[in-house]
């Protein structure tokens, strides 16, 4: 009792001359000392309402590029996009003919031409200049950095002159000119098989494009957005291949016509009917869907998928499909015998049921443990192809086209021996180049995980940070000009500066050479370049090769920007993404969702599929009217 009152004295004594020297120090301090401190309290205040603002500031841009990533329809990615363009003043920069990625003077030149040529009706001259400039990459117009900087497109320059040598050929095709000649008839037939023939040489000339659907044997759904995207737009090709579920998509577009594939892709739910038969069916075949993830690398909405793929194709073959629909179906496969080709088309393989040849692209235990090939013989019976020799199927994971063999062993049932076979070297889109044209390919593969690390063709620079130091250094002269200007978006007021075009020029040319994008395509480059190393070893289990190896052509490195484009699909939620693929009875949800993460991979892509197919589609459509108009 006596230590606690004693303490409690000590402390109102303390305290008392705490207060008397804190009196003492405020009132001998000098005045100047005071306005010191006042100047530095006023500078730290005001770098922190500063630092306040900027960070709880609404950045309408930023706003725009995170929606622009959970749009749900073309006609609203769009219209974010039409924002985003005119906000970044790349709307600008597309007015703005010069640059230095494509050689404008020859484009506007040539643009010129054929616009006075088609005006005065001289078919020669624009035969001429189609003949001998006709080729996908003219003056550099197909170089993917022109359509990394506007989402909605390249410079208007390079769409007129598209929209120009569609017109011409539209005029070559539909004008058949009557002269003062003696035999008007004869001078009529002539003239069409002299368009005919151009129409084929310039054809040919220009090559084809095939469309690959690689991989996804759990994403594998995604490839039936990219089908759907490019079909609406009129962007899909007429070669079509893949394997595995890129396989079985590609066979149930090949095989559907238009009426039947457009009610498909309008809604593939409503289309396959009886979910509940599909999924009964995937339960007794298949079993544990954990099993089926890890083991095989198949969700169950996957197999849930290529069991009405199978329905739905029926007994058709690679012949009878291509003649129904007029789309060539390619479908890979890797069997241990070289009396089957790799490649599985109507020229390679006619009478091969389609159906058999899915199963076979997958490889031997996945679907079934007893996969061969069967054919529709002259009774329309289906039969084993080669029903005396054992043959299986490589997965595609387990294939490396970089080998000169591959070697295994194969029973023979007649002697009862063990013998060696051996594949050639090369991949079987060396073939497909072959037998179709083929010169550039749009590669889409289902691997949304490996997104960050893939260097995308079309991957789109984000433009917050330039757009506010516009607006910071708007007022410098010679820079850029303010043209007072306000508009209301979204309730969003914000003044439109309007760059000089120099300005917008070196702004456009320096985006994307940030120091963490470069650390991000390095870093990208150099894992999958270790990963393809160590596959060639032969270090790589086949979990990861399922996981990070592709199927693609071989394209030399100094090609591959003007002969491929490659697609790959992004997660926006990727732990709750990932937890859909073991989902069970959820494919009437989950089909709808993989569609639109693969319809929002080809959205951007748009612009440049244009400018590199819609000639080659337009020349394909007039040889058949020629064709037509001549028997």
């Amino acid at each position: 009792m006596f230590s606690l009152e004693h303490e409690s004295m000590i402390n109102k004594t303390s305290h008392r001359y705490v207060l008397v020297a804190i009196r003492n120090v405020v009132d001998h301090t000098p005045w100047f000392i005071w306005a010191i401190i006042d100047f530095i309290l006023d500078i730290c205040m005001f770098w922190i309402r500063k630092a306040y603002e900027i960070y709880t500031r609404k950045d309408p841009l930023r706003e725009y590029e995170e929606n622009i990533k959970n749009a749900k329809t073309y006609n609203e990615w769009k219209k974010i996009a039409r924002k985003i363009d005119r906000f970044t003043h790349m709307d600008i920069w597309r007015q703005n003919l010069v640059s230095k990625l494509y050689d404008y003077v020859l484009i506007n030149e040539r643009l010129k031409q054929l616009r006075e040529a088609r005006l005065d009706n001289n078919d020669e001259m624009i035969i001429s200049l189609l003949r001998s400039g006709l080729i996908r990459n003219f003056g550099g117009i197909a170089r993917k950095r022109l359509y990394i900087k506007s989402y909605l497109g390249t410079k208007y320059q390079i769409e007129e002159y598209i929209d120009e040598v569609l017109d011409c050929l539209a005029y070559l095709s539909s004008s058949i000119t009557s002269r003062n000649r003696k035999n008007k008839d004869e001078y009529i037939s002539n003239t069409r098989q002299l368009k005919l023939e151009f129409f084929n040489d310039v054809k040919q000339s220009f090559g084809s494009t095939a469309l690959l659907l690689q991989g996804g044997s759990l994403f594998g759904l995604c490839h039936l957005g990219v089908i759907r995207a490019l079909y609406f737009k009129r962007l899909l090709p007429k070669i079509i291949g893949g394997s595995a579920v890129g396989a079985a998509v590609a066979s149930l577009v090949c095989s559907l016509d238009d009426e039947e594939l457009t009610q498909m892709l309008w809604s593939v739910v409503d289309t396959m009917g009886d979910i509940d038969a599909y999924n009964h069916d995937v339960d007794q075949r298949f079993g544990n869907v954990i099993e089926n993830v890890v083991g095989k690398g198949y969700s169950q909405d996957v197999l849930i998928f290529l069991e009405f793929v199978r329905d739905t194709v029926g007994d058709i073959t690679f012949e009878e499909a291509y003649s129904k629909t007029g789309r060539i179906l390619n479908i890979v496969v890797h069997p241990s015998h070289s009396c089957i080709p790799s490649l599985l088309n109507h020229i390679t393989a006619p009478n091969v049921v389609i159906w058999t040849a899915i199963y076979a692209s997958t490889g031997t235990g996945v679907l079934s443990d007893d996969v061969q090939l069967c054919i529709k013989d002259l009774d329309n019976c289906i039969v084993p192809k080669f029903p005396e020799i054992n043959i299986k199927f490589l997965k595609p994971e387990e294939v490396s086209y970089s080998q000169q063999y591959f070697v295994g062993k194969q029973r023979n049932d007649s002697t009862q021996g063990i013998r060696n076979f051996r594949f050639e070297k090369g991949s079987p889109y060396a073939r497909l180049t072959e037998l179709f044209n083929v010169n550039h390919f749009i590669i889409s593969l289902a691997r949304p995980y490996l997104a960050p690390l893939i260097s995308r063709d079309l991957e789109h620079i984000p433009h917050s940070k330039l757009t506010y130091k516009d607006q910071l250094n708007k007022k410098r002269s010679g820079d850029v000009h303010v043209v007072q200007h306000k508009k209301k978006e979204d309730d969003i007021y914000y003044d439109r500066t309007r760059l000089s075009l120099n300005g917008i020029e070196k702004k456009a040319d320096t985006m994307g050479q940030s120091f963490f994008t470069k650390v991000k395509t390095l870093t990208g480059m150099e894992i999958q370049h270790r990963i393809e190393v160590m596959n060639k070893l032969g270090l790589l289990s086949n979990l990861i090769k399922r996981i990070c190896i592709d199927e693609k052509p071989s394209t030399p490195q100094s090609l591959t920007s003007i002969r491929e484009v490659v697609l790959v699909p992004e997660l926006t939620f990727l732990l709750k993404d990932f937890g859909k693929v073991f989902d069970i009875h959820k494919t009437m949800e989950n089909i709808p969702y993989w569609v639109l993460v693969g319809e929002r991979s080809v959205w951007p892509l748009f612009p440049l599929l244009r400018v590199r197919c819609s000639i080659e589609f337009t020349l394909d459509d007039f040889c058949s009217i020629q064709r037509t108009k001549t028997k």
